[in-house]
């Protein structure tokens, strides 16, 4: 089947799509599903960790590409007026986030929707991966992009829900249930990385330095950010490989914003547009 034909089945039958998670790179999500739009690929199921969660919860409850990209132009700049800091079970308090949630998307539930949906997420205490398929779509999304150390836990079911990305990054084993003529699965990655062998390394401490703030350590914001990035990253690739789907994109934008850098919202939708858009002309012709 050449590339043509398969587009031509995608059109007819059932496309499911996962996506990753990414922080405010997960912005990049609504860019690709307008690419996927042009292409007249319309998701029959969506899954989405974290960041996914939120822009394919936000989707499946009827928010169109559109919306989506007023709603961040809304929300981007002010995003960090709707954290709070707190010190218990994580740095920051999400509820303010899961209000605005709530403001958006009302008591709408999943199962209400036209589209199935799946968000993924991780109890603390056992270590197991649900994929949440019921219940209100804000609650889901605060449930999957709960960050663990950065935002509280959300405690449903007697359980202590995090970001699903801690075992599933981008959640394709959540499309299973259905019957499909493609699953498309998309990685945001936060970070440089190659698959290199790891090297052998004989280390020889730095001499010791005066102190200056030249050569202080990074920032504890800095280590948690570049370690969320490094880490996302590297569980990006062993998701797509271990549960291989039919489609990856790949959407790089590492070395133009942070993971918490909200206010490029725009170039966030930009590039994931253009890079998905790219990437889907490559494959179909």
């Amino acid at each position: 089947m050449n590339p043509q034909q398969m587009l031509h089945r995608i059109k007819r039958g059932r496309t499911g799509l996962a996506l990753g998670g990414g922080g405010a790179l997960g912005l990049a999500h609504v860019g690709v599903l307008k690419a996927l739009e042009e292409y007249h690929i319309r998701p029959a199921v969506i899954s989405g960790n974290s960041a996914g969660a939120l822009v394919g919860g936000l989707y499946v409850s009827g928010k169109s590409v559109n919306a989506l990209i007023e709603l961040s132009q809304e929300l981007g700049d002010n995003m960090f007026d709707h954290f709070k800091m707190s010190l218990r079970s994580g740095l920051v308090s999400i509820k303010r986030i899961h209000n605005l949630l709530l403001e958006i998307l009302g008591e709408k539930r999943i199962e209400d929707c036209r589209i199935p949906f799946y968000a993924a997420t991780v109890d603390l205490k056992s270590g197991r991966l649900y994929y949440i398929h019921r219940g209100r779509i804000a609650d889901a999304i605060r449930a999957s992009i709960s960050v663990p150390g950065i935002f509280r836990p959300f405690s449903a079911n007697g359980l202590l829900l995090v970001d699903g990305g801690t075992r599933d990054s981008v959640p394709l084993r959540a499309l299973d249930k259905h019957r499909l003529s493609m699953r498309i699965g998309v990685g945001l990655l936060k970070t440089s990385l190659n698959d290199d062998f790891p090297e052998a390394l004989d280390i020889f401490p730095d001499e010791e330095k005066e102190e200056s703030e030249k050569n202080e350590a990074p920032g504890i914001s800095k280590i948690l950010s570049r370690t969320m990035a490094i880490t996302s990253t590297e569980t990006t690739f062993k998701s797509m490989k271990l549960y291989p789907p039919d489609l990856a994109l790949y959407i790089d934008i590492a070395d133009k914003m942070k993971i918490w850098d909200f206010k490029r919202h725009e170039m966030a939708i930009e590039e994931g547009y253009r890079q998905a858009s790219n990437q889907l002309k490559r494959y179909f012709g």
